[in-house]
């Protein structure tokens, strides 16, 4: 599915608003999108569904078919939702739409800042359908906050998702994932990680929630926004089933130059080793200090990882020389990005991840043994 604008007219009960939105931002629908210039004139009928990214559009877009226009505000592949500087066009899209469906969480505040002047436009927030779904809520990011506990941030346990609780690698000797580093007790920082959109369960909960959204607004269509998004549900089993399997296989060591794809990995349950100081600094826009650098460049060199994500979304000089690190040390690298590479929709996108890392553990030694 695609997340480029479509060319509709919204429904009336928004025409005031739109209109009212327009004198200040301009072409309301032909704003979304802005950062490709796409965009058409409005011809047809129905909802009319606004996402912050192509991420959320192209989801939205599964559920709603051909019975509703869906956009995205920011659809460059190559752009930064976290510094995205929204239009006033884009601010009128936003209040003027039918449906809103964006992440929360401060990860697209611009989405929060134009609903401050939009009058009871409804919205879905992944990072709601995220607490709905496992039951922890997501901190509202802001760089700078304060990270974690110890060196590798590993300071509460697995299992948020699943119920494991437990100590892993006592039958292996690893104690906690190492006595070296002090492992036990690590921490998938789920708390701190607003990229909800890699948590395949909210993914499917935020198409069900779409769902029913516009199903109040549209009736007549309830029924296939529903079909829809089961559809959508089903697509993703496929990928949960093979990070059940990674899972069973045990828990593998990995680094990652911002935490992007966390969520994902901590579905396989994963151990993240990145120097807490490194993840801090990278998200924080600074520059890691010479220790934590050093710290993530020995993971590479002495190849105590698996494999390395990658956001090529927001590369610095710093990232580059972990992963030509990596590539020197023969370390695998899994690429990731923030929103939808062109031409590709939400499950296409994962199954290419998630493929992209059962090939990076493939030989790979977990550090302790699964079955638990």
């Amino acid at each position: 599915m695609s997340s480029s604008s479509l060319s509709r007219t919204p429904l009336p009960a928004r025409a005031a608003a739109i209109a009212a939105a327009a004198l200040l931002g301009g072409a309301v629908l032909t704003a979304c999108g802005s950062e490709d210039g796409s965009g058409e004139g409005a011809t047809a009928t129905g909802p009319t569904v606004v996402a912050s990214t192509s991420v959320y559009a192209d989801i939205a877009e599964q559920v709603a078919g051909d019975n509703a226009t869906v956009e995205a505000v920011i659809s460059d592949p190559a752009a930064d939702p976290h510094s995205y500087e929204a239009s006033p066009a884009d601010a009128a899209a936003v209040s003027g739409a039918d449906l809103v469906v964006y992440n929360g969480a401060g990860y697209d505040s611009f989405v929060d800042r134009a609903l401050e002047n939009a009058a009871d436009v409804p919205v879905v927030r992944a990072v709601d359908e995220y607490e709905r779904v496992t039951g922890e809520s997501i901190a509202e990011h802001s760089h700078g906050d304060d990270h974690g506990a110890d060196e590798y941030g590993h300071d509460d346990d697995h299992g948020a998702e699943d119920g494991h609780d437990e100590d892993h690698g006592a039958e292996d000797g690893h104690d906690g994932h190492g006595s070296d580093d002090d492992h036990d007790g690590h921490d998938h920082a789920s708390d701190t990680n607003e990229h909800v959109w890699f948590s395949l369960p909210t993914a499917a909960a935020v198409a069900e929630r779409v769902a029913e959204e516009l199903a109040a607004i549209d009736e007549e269509n309830a029924e296939e926004y529903r079909e829809n998004a089961d559809r959508f549900a089903d697509s993703l089993a496929p990928l949960e089933a093979e990070l059940d399997a990674i899972h069973d296989r045990g828990h593998f060591p990995y680094a990652q130059t911002e935490r992007v794809g966390a969520h994902l990995f901590d579905a396989a349950h994963m151990v993240d080793l990145t120097p807490r100081g490194f993840l801090a600094s990278i998200e924080d826009d600074t520059d890691p200090s010479a220790a934590d650098l050093s710290a993530m460049l020995d993971l590479m060199g002495e190849r105590e990882v698996a494999f390395l994500a990658f956001n090529t979304q927001t590369e610095t000089t710093v990232t580059a020389r972990v992963r030509d690190a990596a590539e020197s040390a023969d370390v695998a690298v899994v690429d990731l990005t923030e929103t939808l590479p062109e031409g590709m929709d939400y499950t296409t996108w994962m199954t290419g991840i998630v493929n992209s890392l059962s090939s990076a553990l493939d030989g790979a030694t977990p550090v302790a043994d699964g079955g638990h």
